[in-house]
């Protein structure tokens, strides 16, 4: 059926309309014609590099293959070869160029990948790669190779001067010194990569590579070496321990003989984790700094000997008619020796914050076990229980070590239970305590030049007379030979170091010596409370006689026969 197509229509017709074509055939046109445009060019340049590109700086737009490979053998292999090259690790730097170490750019493949640019990938990549092109922003990058063994010979004698083997912290202690060697971190070149950095370049002229280097860590570095250090330096800076108004001083060398010094193996996570690049050592170790326990212990006794004001118990005096006065007790102060110990066990091996540590010593109130008015109180109750007198032949030096040295024992109260020792009590014997050069028997020996000579006079004397109230013997000694003088078998020899005579109280009262000096005589007297005690003697009994040396002077304290 025919439609035609009239200006008038009739209600109820159909009209068709004509498309309009025109308005889109000239946009498709201009697409066609663009297509076929850049379908040409990608043809006509299908074995040409795109105009306006670069390789390594070097415009080799258009250009065929074989003008291509001439172009970059003229204009890059040849200035390549005089470029120079600095290779740096921070001030240091080592200079050469290209060719010296065969480093050639690889011209096949710079020429296959300016002729392949831009012509792969989508449509709108390779419009993309002409614009870049045509706008001078694509540029091409050249491969190295390197050409015999010179780059690796040169990288080699790099390596020989920057690498530096790593050093293992010591620290070790040496006639009452620290010695130390600080660890230091060793230093490698990493030849794969530094190799690598020049090989790759992406323009002509002189150039500057960085050096790749790793750090290598020694066994013992510095997380086990420096707060082992800080702790040693710390117990050995010199050290005043005070109580009160009294101090020791202890220098660092004898300090350091508390110090323990220990290199042990580092178990895994004591010691902070190695950066991954590093080079990293078989097996951390670690120092551990310590005190001796045993050498602390003995340290710290020594210390409450010196710093210890000890308490003095009163003590009785025998006047005209044996009326007795009591000289007072006096408190004192003594070193709490478990909270010094566990105090220094801790500031020693702190930092001192000076030249030198104070430690106040812990301490606290030492009473006396024989209180003054405890003493009034025995007054009553104490009598003269026993006395004994020796007899020595006349001389000035023998009297005045014997009358010396029995006064120290006056009045001095053991109390029950107490030992009592003669060396102890006595004290140093040196001439500025009024001691004096005489007789005494030396292995066997009689020897008139020792200081103190005649002493064994007292010590016998008060083992006779504390023997007579049957006290607990707890160590005598007999003479090298017999002294006439004395009670056969009883008598009692002292040395210092080796011999001394003591004696315990053994009952529930307390006792004390009093000693009575004439010119050629000492008496001690004994004062307690009578115990009830019966003693009596055997006789004597003499085997094992031994004649003297026939060299063995005579003692000039008595007369020829």
């Amino acid at each position: 059926m025919a439609v035609i197509a009239r200006s008038g229509q009739r209600a109820g017709a159909v009209v068709v309309r004509a498309f309009p074509w025109r308005f889109l055939v000239v946009p498709l046109a201009m697409s066609a014609l663009a297509l076929g445009s850049a379908a040409a060019a990608e043809l006509a340049y299908s074995s040409r590099a795109l105009p306006g590109l670069t390789v390594a700086g070097v415009a080799v737009g258009s250009l065929e293959a074989p003008a291509l490979r001439e172009r970059l053998e003229s204009e890059i292999a040849a200035p390549w070869a005089a470029a120079g090259v600095t290779l740096r690790d921070g001030d240091r730097e080592w200079t050469t160029t290209n060719g010296a170490l065969g480093i050639v750019p690889d011209v096949d493949a710079a020429v296959a990948a300016a002729l392949a640019y831009g012509k792969s990938g989508s449509a709108l990549d390779r419009a993309g790669a002409w614009i870049d092109a045509l706008r001078g922003d694509a540029n091409v990058s050249f491969a190295m190779r390197a050409r015999g063994d010179a780059l690796a010979g040169f990288v080699a004698s790099v390596a020989r001067d920057a690498n530096r083997a790593p050093v293992s912290g010591e620290l070790a202690l040496a006639g009452g010194d620290l010695r130390i060697t600080p660890p230091q971190l060793g230093r490698e070149i990493d030849g794969g990569v530094t190799v690598a950095r020049l090989l790759s370049a992406t323009m002509l002229g002189d150039r500057e590579v960085a050096l790749s280097v790793r750090a290598v860590y020694p066994p013992l570095d510095a997380s086990g070496f420096d707060d082992a250090y800080a702790a040693a330096a710390a117990a050995l800076t010199p050290l005043v321990v005070r109580v009160e108004d009294r101090g020791w001083s202890e220098s660092s060398s004898a300090l350091a003989s508390l110090v323990v010094i220990d290199r042990i193996v580092a178990r895994p996570g004591e010691l902070p984790a190695l950066p991954a690049e590093a080079i990293a050592p078989a097996v951390r170790y670690r120092y551990v700094v310590s005190l001796s326990g045993a050498r602390l212990d003995s340290w710290v006794s020594a210390l409450g000997a010196v710093l210890d004001h000890p308490a003095k118990n009163a003590k009785f005096r025998v006047r005209e008619g044996d009326v007795l006065a009591v000289v007072p007790s006096e408190s004192g102060v003594r070193v709490d020796q478990t909270k010094l110990r566990a105090l220094l066990g801790v500031e020693l091996l702190r930092p001192a914050g000076g030249a030198t540590r104070e430690v106040a010593a812990p301490a606290g109130v030492d009473a006396p076990a024989l209180t003054t008015e405890k003493a009034l109180a025995l007054v009553p109750q104490l009598s003269r229980t026993s006395t004994f007198t020796t007899q020595y032949p006349p001389s000035d030096v023998r009297h005045a070590n014997i009358s010396t040295g029995s006064s120290q024992f006056d009045g001095v109260v053991i109390m029950p239970g107490e030992t009592f020792s003669f060396w102890d009590l006595l004290g140093p014997v040196t001439p500025d305590r009024g001691y004096r050069y005489a007789g005494a028997i030396i292995n066997g020996r009689s020897d008139e030049n020792v200081i103190g000579g005649g002493l064994c006079q007292v010590s016998t004397t008060i083992f006779n007379a504390i023997s007579r109230q049957g006290y607990e013997i707890v160590e005598r000694h007999a003479h090298g030979y017999y002294i006439d003088r004395y009670p056969l078998g009883l008598d009692a020899a002292v040395f210092m170091p080796g011999n001394d005579f003591r004696w315990r109280n053994d009952t529930a009262s307390p006792v004390f010596l009093w000693s009575l000096n004439g010119d050629t005589s000492l008496t001690i007297d004994l004062w307690g409370i009578p115990t009830g005690r019966t003693v009596t003697f055997s006789d004597a009994v003499q085997w094992n006689f031994v004649l003297p040396a026939k060299d063995q002077p005579a003692d000039p304290a008595f007369l020829p026969g």
